[in-house]
């Protein structure tokens, strides 16, 4: 195994303090449940443990000036259990529902979930639908980064060595109705086959606007703005619905792997956002 150093940052200060100077090689421990695992099989080659667990610089859910914003300390329970959450955003709140064990969201942050950057993370799809941002710290100050163009590729992106996640935000949701569906190989703890992420406003006449986020079907968690366009205008029953779902598996380029073929990607990509969108519609109640 690797050979670690252990920090543990009494100040956000001294936190990007001490990125600045070790930058990749510093590694942020919060709830270490990707960290820690990374560290067994040895992914991660030595380094600093940067402990921020106790760091109340990154705490807090709250709305400021018309947005949700969730410290990047904050675990997936506490978000869960958050009156702010589940009251301001709903759907997000039953999103984390699907997210791993209890155990696990005890330990993950949102975050971490973020930062890690799998394609499949189950935090992503409906952050992007809720139009998200993170917010990234230095040295040299801060920068917002819409969730939209923050992954690069599995695993990687746009932080810089230097920076943190110091808090992710969103719009409040306002009107409209979201709906996170994940399809995995079992229960409980099971990584996403694929995942599908809805938000969509509409009248008894026609949909006024669709947001969809995919999951696991690409090399990044992604929107799929043609089948948007597609929804948008479009009158709200199921017929509409299974048709242009269908048509969604022009804009994935899923592979093949140990859990599921490409081809199967596809397939259970179309079925769940037909179901995420009729769910979302009030078609299935």
């Amino acid at each position: 195994m690797a050979s670690f150093r252990f920090f543990r940052p009494e100040s956000l200060s001294q936190l990007l303090e001490h990125k600045k100077k070790e930058g990749r090689k510093a590694h942020i421990l919060d709830g270490g449940s990707n960290v820690l695992v990374y560290v067994k099989e040895g992914t991660i080659e030595g380094g600093t443990l940067v402990d921020v667990r106790r760091l109340k610089a990154l705490k807090g859910i709250a709305v400021k000036n018309g947005q949700v914003e969730i410290g990047a300390g904050e675990v997936i329970a506490d978000i869960l259990a958050s009156p702010v959450i589940r009251r301001e955003a709903r759907f997000f709140a039953e999103a984390l529902e699907q997210f791993a064990n209890a155990l696990v969201r005890n330990m993950a942050t949102l975050a971490g979930n973020i930062a890690d950057s799998s394609p499949i993370g189950d935090t992503i799809p409906p952050l992007l639908v809720l139009e998200a941002k993170g917010v990234a710290a230095s040295q040299k100050g801060q920068r917002v980064v819409p969730l939209a163009d923050f992954f690069t590729g599995p695993g990687s992106n746009v932080l810089k060595p230097d920076e943190v996640i110091t808090k992710i935000r969103f719009p409040l949701p306002g009107k409209g109705r979201g709906r996170f569906l994940k399809f995995g190989l079992r229960r409980g703890t099971s990584c996403s086959v694929a995942s599908v992420a809805v938000w969509v406003r509409s009248t008894a006449r026609k949909i006024e606007e669709a947001r969809i986020a995919l999951g696991g079907v690409a090399p990044t968690p992604r929107r799929a703005p043609l089948t948007e366009a597609m929804l948008k205008g479009k009158k709200p029953d199921a017929q509409t619905v299974e048709s242009i779902a269908s048509r969604v598996e022009h804009e994935i380029s899923p592979i093949s792997d140990v859990r599921a073929t490409a081809e199967y990607r596809r397939q259970v990509t179309g079925k769940l956002l037909a179901k995420a969108l009729r769910h979302a519609l009030g078609l299935e109640e």
